[in-house]
């Protein structure tokens, strides 16, 4: 009788919790666009993750859903961890561990248990794209004070509080989410409003001047042109990266003197020619010579790596028996070590830093999700029923993966902003559903 009273009070008390877990979900995601906002963030986020524990726990399915997918990411998980608890700095590893890692992975869990509907996920992600369009008007809006310069002038960059304060880091996960509702949504206004952000996005992008950003922006571009549907869908898309090359190719060639003009034609021009960008002492801006460094020292301990958090890569690279090694055989990286000695500079590759972190055993884990993740959204996309399902998991999913993926080749982002992003729209994309 008891049991059955209990069952009663909670199946009465789960709608309550459920549309708790919603709310705060939707807060936090809205505040993680914008910065400097982090109590509400952190108090949104605990909430809606003690909400999930609850359901979870009176729930019939199991606590976690066990398939492919989330078994790889867990024992990424438990190598990350194992790697921090006896790295260098276990204490300071250990708190890095928790926001940089476990953060995401509960928001992947969250969103793959909790919001098995589209129309749950498209109001989910409803509250990234606001949030995401008032951080762009507060862009646009402080740009007015100092003109067109204020996207390309880096010499000024530290006046321009949003401009810097990450818009590319979240744009680039923004972007293919903004064009996935676009797709999925029917309302005229609201797809005006969306094209609206998209186009001033892609704008904003092309003028901050980061390469690889850009290119996993026009990813998801080159993604709606290909599969996009219907069919006419593919033909707006391919119209619209015309007028972009028309554009593009005429500033290239007319507006010379544009700083932000001059740095995509230098950075075009190595790009054609990569054989010999590879074989430059500072290829991809000092990028390579880094990566070699990166490469030595995760060769020292390869296994673990030396725990979560990069901060400790500026004394790992000072070490005398690298150093020595360096100045015998890699004289530009030893300048360039020694030229950073007091300045944080990380090696800027996702994969290369996972290594370093927690070693080859964490780097194979990490690829082993990311490939199994890729091959259940294909399966997906080739069992859809209908072109709304097909366009969420090409374009809003798909895209966002590889925009990711692509800037993780020059930048790492797996602890940001955009890290907590991508895991929840990948948690959206999985569902409760198993491999």
């Amino acid at each position: 009788m008891n049991e059955t009273m209990q069952k009663e009070n909670l199946n009465t008390f789960e709608p309550i919790l459920e549309k708790i877990l919603h709310i705060s979900l939707f807060i936090y995601l809205f505040a993680l666009i914008s910065p400097h906002v982090t109590t509400l963030r952190e108090t949104a986020f605990w909430t809606a993750f003690l909400c999930w524990v609850m359901l979870r726990a009176k729930g019939e399915e199991s606590f976690i859903p066990i398939n492919p997918a989330t078994v790889s990411l867990l024992i990424f998980m438990l190598i990350a961890l194992i790697a921090s608890a006896f790295g260098m700095t276990p204490v300071e590893d250990l708190n890095r561990f928790k926001g940089e890692l476990l953060v995401p992975v509960i928001l992947f869990l969250i969103t793959a248990t909790e919001f098995k509907s589209l129309e749950k996920i498209k109001g989910l992600l409803t509250s990234l794209v606001i949030a995401f369009a008032v951080y762009t008007l507060l862009t646009l809006l402080e740009s007015s004070q100092y003109g067109l310069r204020y996207f390309w002038d880096k010499t000024h960059r530290e006046q321009y509080y949003w401009l810097d304060t990450g818009y590319w880091q979240r744009g680039v996960i923004i972007f293919p989410v903004i064009l996935g509702l676009l797709l999925i949504l029917k309302n005229k206004w609201l797809n005006l409003s969306l094209s609206a952000l998209a186009v001033t996005e892609i704008a904003i992008i092309s003028v901050y001047r980061s390469f690889a950003v850009l290119l996993g922006t026009c990813s998801v571009l080159l993604l709606w042109a290909l599969f996009a549907r219907p069919k006419k869908y593919r033909l707006y898309m391919a119209g619209f990266i015309c007028l972009f090359l028309v554009i593009s190719g005429s500033l290239l060639y007319s507006v010379k003197d544009n700083p932000a003009v001059s740095e995509y034609r230098d950075k075009l021009g190595k790009l054609s020619n990569i054989q010999a960008e590879l074989g430059s002492e500072g290829s991809f801006s000092n990028r390579l010579p880094f990566w070699k460094a990166a490469v030595d020292v995760i060769k020292d301990k390869p296994l673990l790596g030396y725990g979560w958090g990069m901060k400790k890569f500026q004394k790992l690279v000072q070490q005398e028996k690298f150093l020595n090694h360096w100045q015998a055989n890699e004289p530009y990286v030893y300048k360039l070590i020694t030229e950073y000695k007091d300045v944080y500079f990380p090696p800027h590759n996702m994969f290369i830093e996972i290594a370093v972190q927690s070693g080859f055993l964490g780097l194979a884990a990490f690829a082993c999700f990311i490939l199994i993740y890729a091959v259940y959204l294909v399966k997906k996309i080739l069992q859809s029923s209908s072109d709304m399902e097909y366009n969420f998991s090409v374009i809003l999913i798909g895209g966002a993966l590889l925009s990711f993926m692509i800037i993780s080749l020059m930048n790492n982002e797996l602890g940001n902003i955009s890290g907590k992003i991508l895991f929840a729209v990948l948690g959206a994309g999985m569902g409760s559903r198993r491999l």
